[in-house]
């Protein structure tokens, strides 16, 4: 028996679906089939959309974006990919209203491997055409939107990278040495008790982001 929240669901995201099952599937956390037998989780799903979403979402990048390099095809992909892009697509999309959850509580990973269920269950019921489109409809503007700060500046590209992993930010530190007209400002960049990257420049600025362009080297293939 079909849920009427799966659905609600499938209508609120422009799908008709030939075999529903599949989204109910998707929509079903393993704390619910643990506690309701006859119930699949939607793991499996998960595992499959995984991969369906990196491949299209590089097919796109990689045919849309000619100008970026591997390593920032690589950065972009990463982070379009990533927990805090898919939790805001969960949000866009009100997933957690229709989830089936046992004594789990909803989290951002949970979130994502849901989004990723969902991609793995309209890509076996519609095929890649479909399973594509519903992918760019929810995450294109990002993409646009993580491309621009891809080539904004190194410290941009740098931010992207510890915001995908859900990590604490890089501080920055500054000091200063010369006389007032011809000062050289001297960068350092700290994450946790290790430093990741040093630079200096004729200003502020330009200190951080020489800096962050030798942290980058650290995280991607420059």
């Amino acid at each position: 028996m079909i849920s009427e929240q799966t659905t609600t669901f499938a209508n609120s995201i422009n799908k008709v679906f030939k075999d529903i099952f599949l989204l109910e599937e998707a929509l079903t956390h393993k704390s619910w089939s643990a506690e309701n037998e006859g119930t699949g989780p939607n793991e499996k799903l998960e595992f499959l959309g995984d991969s369906v979403l990196g491949l299209i979402v590089t097919e796109h990048i990689y045919t849309n974006y000619p100008e970026l390099s591997e390593g920032e095809l690589s950065l972009l992909r990463s982070v379009v990919v990533g927990r805090n892009s898919l939790k805001e697509v969960a949000d866009e999309i009100n997933l957690d209203k229709y989830l089936k959850l046992g004594n789990a509580s909803v989290s951002p990973a949970l979130l994502e491997d849901a989004v990723e269920a969902v991609i793995g269950a309209i890509y076996l019921d519609g095929g890649w055409s479909e399973a594509k489109a519903f992918v760019i409809d929810v995450l294109g503007d990002r993409i646009e939107e993580f491309s621009k700060k891809n080539n904004e500046d190194s410290k941009s590209r740098l931010k992207m990278i510890f915001e995908k992993q859900s990590l604490p930010l890089p501080r920055y530190s500054i000091h200063s040495d010369g006389p007032d007209h011809e000062k050289i400002f001297f960068a350092s960049i700290r994450v946790g008790d290790d430093i990741i990257g040093k630079g200096k420049g004729n200003s502020k600025k330009e200190a951080e982001q020489a800096a962050a362009s030798e942290a980058l080297k650290k995280y991607t293939n420059e």
